[in-house]
Formats: structure tokens, sequence, C-alpha cells
């Protein structure tokens, strides 16, 4: 059987891709006009656009309204050394301290209200459905750059009527050495990381080009075998990576035999 001949805006698309990804075309490069690629093609105009729309849903190229259409950077701009959040006991936000010290100033926007687990929340918690919980949410900017999303939840029975019941009104700030404050001390920390297409309402807060991914990190922080909080964080995949140092005990504590 004979397979049927890709349509012209697909194999311009094609073109194009393999161009930007061998280097002819640069990050932040303008791609030729639309008439230059009508020319080069020898296509309508409806087929440039439809080639140069897929290639915006793939996240390769941005169109900017009266300038044209440009290669977008593939690069993540910053990396998040988790390594880094925990290599020694945070005394504050560890995501403040990691903003800083790539010279950037760090803020962010909460909203915190008590309310009920859900199954799902109270199966990550250790406690019971319909239990009470303290959910903040935040919007991490980097000179005024949104760039991560965070929704925590704290069994309210683990806080309430502490220092450090609302986190942000709390003496510290961060989770480690809120728990610290009243005496929960943070032994080790989980994270699941999954990549997925955004949340219309994430890619309007974190303002994430067409065709870019959002990577997600179910983050829950343990004293011993207890879970004491858990968050959902996203970033922009575009604007992250994602960096692991995974400690290996020394030789003289393997196994023999």
């Amino acid at each position: 059987m004979t397979s049927q001949p890709k349509p012209a805006y697909q194999q311009i698309a094609d073109d194009i891709r393999q161009r930007i990804l061998d280097g002819v075309y640069q990050p932040e490069e303008q791609l030729p006009t639309e008439s230059d690629l009508m020319a080069d093609y020898g296509v309508s105009r409806i087929v440039v656009r439809n080639a140069v729309q897929a290639l915006v849903s793939e996240g390769l190229v941005t169109k900017q309204h009266g300038k044209g259409t440009f290669v977008r950077a593939q690069r993540p701009l910053r990396k998040r050394l988790s390594v880094d959040l925990y290599g020694k006991r945070p005394t504050g936000s560890p995501m403040k301290r990691e903003t800083e010290n790539q010279g950037r100033r760090s803020e962010w926007d909460h909203t915190t209200r008590r309310t009920i687990a859900t199954r799902a929340i109270a199966e990550r918690l250790a406690i019971q459905p319909g239990d009470e919980v303290v959910r903040t949410t935040y919007t991490f900017l980097a000179d005024d750059e949104p760039v991560m999303l965070s929704t925590s939840y704290e069994p309210y029975a683990l806080t309430a009527g502490t220092a450090v019941e609302h986190p942000e009104a709390s003496p510290v700030t961060g989770v480690v050495p809120r728990m610290d404050l009243i005496g929960q001390h943070i032994t080790h920390v989980t994270e699941d990381v999954n990549a997925r297409a955004p949340r219309p309402y994430e890619a309007e807060q974190l303002k994430i080009a067409p065709g870019v991914p959002v990577m997600t990190i179910l983050r829950t922080y343990f004293v011993d075998d207890r879970p004491v909080e858990t968050c959902d964080i996203v970033v922009a995949a575009d604007r992250y990576t994602l960096s692991y140092n995974i400690p290996i005990p020394p030789a003289s504590e393997a196994p023999t035999g």
C-alpha cells in the first residue's frame, strides 16, 4: 500500500523545523517573511501560514504582532538545582535564596485559607478526608516575571495555635525552618516529577507560549514517616532544568560477601 504524501504545509513545517534544529535559524532570529516563504516554496499564503502555525503549536517559533515570526530559544534559561535547595538546612525560603543567587529580585503573591482535605490530599498527608488543612497558593516572581506556581497543604491540627499556623505570617518563611520552630524537624523530602500541557489558567499566569509544556512537581515533606506538608509545583519547561545530585554511600558502607 502506497503511503499518501504529506500535505504541503507539513512538508514546509518539516523543512523549517529541521533548519531550526540544525542551527540554520538561530534562537531569536527572525524567519523569512510570508512573501519570502511563498516564493521559496512556491505555495500560497495560506499554506505558509498553516506551516508556521504548526511550528508555533510545537513551541519552536513565536509570532510578534507587527514584527514577524521568531525562533524561540529552546535551552532553559535557568537551572532549578534541587540539591542546592537543601544542601544545608535552610533558615528561610529556598526559592528566594535561589532566585537572588541568580542576581534577580524575588517576590511572591500568596493566598491562604483553611479548607477541607479532599481524598487525594488526605492520602498524601496521611489524614482523613474532611480533616481541616491550611491551603496556600503562591505565584513566585523573579524581576516581576512569573516563574513558578505552587499550592501547598498542611494539616491544620499540626500548626493550629502555633506561631506558624499561617505560613506567610510566621516569624520565618520556608517549610523546613517553620516546622523546626514548632519542633517538627523534617527528615526528608520526596518529589514526583511529570510533564504535561499547561492548564489554561497556568498558561495565563505563567505567560507560557503556545506549544510549551509544563513540568509538575509533587513534593512532600516528612518528619520520619509522617507527612507534614505537600505541595503541587508548576514551572514552564523552557525556563528550568530540574537537576538532581544523588549521593552514593562511601565504599566503606558497601555490603561484603
